[in-house]
């Protein structure tokens, strides 16, 4: 069985992989899954709206004219008739008949700041505790502090290098910096490259680090998964080893935005789990651990027993071989 938690490195691939996604939704009514089920929903909002901008109840305001008479009209279309539902004048925009929905999504603006906020604070905290300080550049000498030109000159060389060397330093791009480039894609990629170690350049996390980062990760993730609708479907795969309590076949369910689960297809099972529509299923962190221990126990069991079953068999042939 394959690991069934997402690690921090997969959260925040999410989190840089669909960034883009999030953000294009800030604009635009239609989300970047399941777009077929929102076009016919968008085409069945249009017909209702257009509906209501053709015929509609009457509802009469009173004002009156330059000599005092009370006149009528209706508050939608300036039509006075009967009561009852009515079409618009000729002259009327059927537009301006009602409001019409800002297409900015305020859940979606909600998400970004939400998930940007969170990422770019913990990078601030991450990086104050294993980035090296930049780069001081040296002091110049008062005058008169060499022995000779050339020591001065020599010198000066050296600050020249020193100051060169500070500027490149603050902008390097495995530094994260406090004033800018302050992303949550930019915090996503440096708290990456920390958890992975590749570049180097700053002090090696600690276990609390790694904590921070897997918990602000994780819910970062979920919130982009659940904004745009889950990253991937929910799909189910047959893993290629049986329950180590019953011998039946064990299905993961995962994506969709929702926790990894596997289930056991055996009717009696009495694995330590407990039951989800009658079968057992394995659903929390520690479960699906436990799991994958008990499958690792199970696989080296069988290795085991075929090994000496292959023995057995040999010294079968040999004494069949010596009669």
């Amino acid at each position: 069985m394959h690991t069934a938690r997402r690690t921090p490195a997969d959260d925040l691939h999410i989190v840089i992989d669909h960034w883009n996604d999030l953000r294009d939704m800030l604009d635009t009514m239609t989300p970047p899954v399941d777009r077929a089920d929102y076009l016919r929903r968008l085409e069945q909002h249009d017909r209702d709206e257009a509906a209501a901008a053709l015929q509609h109840a009457q509802h009469l305001i009173t004002h009156t004219d330059e000599h005092g008479r009370p006149q009528y009209e209706c508050l939608h279309c300036d039509y006075v008739g009967e009561g009852r539902a009515h079409l618009p004048r000729a002259d009327r925009d059927a537009v301006v008949l009602g409001e019409r929905p800002v297409p900015l999504r305020l859940h979606v603006v909600d998400a970004c700041r939400a998930v940007e906020a969170a990422l770019v604070a913990l990078a601030d905290e991450i990086a104050a505790e294993v980035q090296p300080a930049t780069l001081p550049p040296l002091r110049p000498v008062k005058h008169g502090g060499y022995a000779t030109r050339r020591e001065a000159q020599v010198a000066a060389d050296d600050r020249a290098r020193r100051a060169s060397l500070s500027v490149l330093d603050s902008a390097s791009p495995l530094r994260w910096s406090y004033t800018t480039g302050r992303t949550a894609v930019r915090a996503a990629v440096w708290l990456l490259d920390q958890v992975e170690q590749q570049s180097g350049y700053c002090k090696p996390l600690s276990p609390g680090h790694r904590a921070r980062i897997a918990l602000i990760a994780r819910e970062a993730a979920r919130r982009i998964e659940r904004t745009i609708g889950g990253v991937g479907a929910r799909h189910s795969v047959t893993l290629d080893r049986p329950c180590p309590y019953c011998g039946d076949d064990l299905t993961l369910h995962r994506g969709g935005g929702l926790d990894d689960v596997v289930v056991c297809a055996g009717a009696g099972c009495e694995a330590p789990v407990g039951l989800v529509g009658g079968w057992r299923t394995w659903s929390t962190p520690e479960q699906l651990s436990a799991l994958q221990r008990d499958l690792d126990a199970a696989a080296r069991r069988r290795k085991r027993a075929e090994a000496r079953a292959r023995q057995r068999a040999a010294a079968r042939a040999q004494q069949g071989a010596a009669a």
